[in-house]
């Protein structure tokens, strides 16, 4: 009986064992596996027209357009770039391809500030990108808010860039907010216009990260992470709300199923792919020294006899030397054929008494 009892105990657990081992082996292939659209872990959002995702989709007004009708200009370096007006244009990337467990989303803006046409200020609603799934829960990045009512806890108001992030509602809400604090009137930390810029933001189950042009601006502990987000969507140039787009020309922007490190975004903003084999950054610039120019002594000043020393003639010179030198031996001579005058010294020296 006993041995009936441990070959049912050995089956059950050799079942659970084998339960146990299958659910590791799908969980690990649904970590490892990205969703559909990427390639080498990196969808692209704004690269070139024939590189474009056919996950990236393409608005005017809330309204989805073809994607023939992006305005492709020249990019930062070659090739083309995204340009976005300022007048209702974002792009958009929907649920399926934000379910991952960890991410980063990187590349370069040329910001435009207000939209031709429209009010100075409307510069400060303008947002790069937002991750949404609904009112309550959502993650924003700003190139210049301002808000002079909005107070930072070190003092100082809002007057720069800006990030947000909301999971929750009522008392289960978590709210977090991230700006350099300004002084109005004086001080100011918005993303400069009419100049490229590299934004990147990496987020996993601990840390959201902002770096900008390879630096980490913003960072901050999480407990929940962009997996519990279930993100409904990424709005590139817009938000969730009634806002002006953003005024801008994007290039080499991409998200990636992985949250990269500090020194992999810092590669990005260098112009290396940190998925390449043995990427690494360059070695630091050194400040380097002009070599002296090497010189024959016909080219150094004075180094040619002109007949002259320390400017005068050099037969005078020579003159004054000979007469010096007569001068010198006739002393010598005169003071050793000088006569004894008989007077002998008091041995204190001195004047006479």
């Amino acid at each position: 009986m006993s041995r009936k009892i441990n070959k049912i105990n050995a089956s059950r657990v050799f079942r659970a064992a084998a339960a146990a081992t299958a659910a590791l082996l799908i969980c690990g292939f649904w970590v490892s596996a990205a969703p559909p659209g990427y390639e080498n872990r990196r969808l692209w959002l704004a690269n070139q027209p024939d590189g474009q995702s056919s996950y990236v989709k393409y608005y005017i007004d809330g309204k989805e357009q073809p994607a023939s009708k992006i305005n492709w200009v020249a990019g930062r370096d070659s090739g083309k770039a995204v340009s976005l007006s300022g007048k209702g244009e974002y792009l958009e990337l929907g649920y399926y391809q934000l379910q991952v467990h960890t991410m980063t989303i990187a590349g370069w803006f040329y910001w435009r500030g207000a939209a031709e046409g429209m009010e100075p200020e409307t510069m400060h609603s303008q947002r790069f990108f937002t991750f949404s799934r609904n009112k309550d829960v959502w993650l924003s990045v700003m190139p210049h808010s301002k808000n002079h009512n909005a107070k930072h806890k070190d003092g100082g108001v809002l007057d720069g860039v800006y990030m947000a992030f909301s999971m929750g509602s009522g008392k289960e809400k978590v709210f977090y907010e991230f700006f350099n604090p300004a002084t109005p009137g004086k001080t100011h930390y918005g993303i400069p216009t009419g100049e490229w810029h590299h934004i990147a933001l990496t987020m996993n189950a601990r840390s959201l990260c902002l770096y900008i042009d390879g630096q980490l601006w913003f960072e901050r502990m999480l407990i929940l992470g962009v997996e519990e987000m279930r993100n409904n969507r990424l709005r590139i140039g817009a938000g969730i709300w009634d806002e002006p787009t953003l005024n801008a020309v994007i290039d080499d922007l991409a998200i990636y199923s992985f949250a990269m490190s500090a020194e992999q975004v810092k590669m990005l903003y260098h112009g290396i792919d940190p998925q390449e084999k043995g990427a690494t950054l360059p070695p630091p610039t050194q400040p380097s020294l002009p070599e002296p120019p090497s010189q024959d002594p016909s080219d150094i000043v004075g180094a040619e006899d002109d007949g002259t020393i320390l400017g005068l003639p050099s037969w005078a010179v020579y003159l004054a030397a000979a007469l010096l030198a007569v001068f010198v031996v006739l002393s010598v001579i005169l003071s050793v054929r000088k006569p004894d005058t008989g007077e002998t010294g008091d041995g204190k020296g001195g004047a006479s008494q």
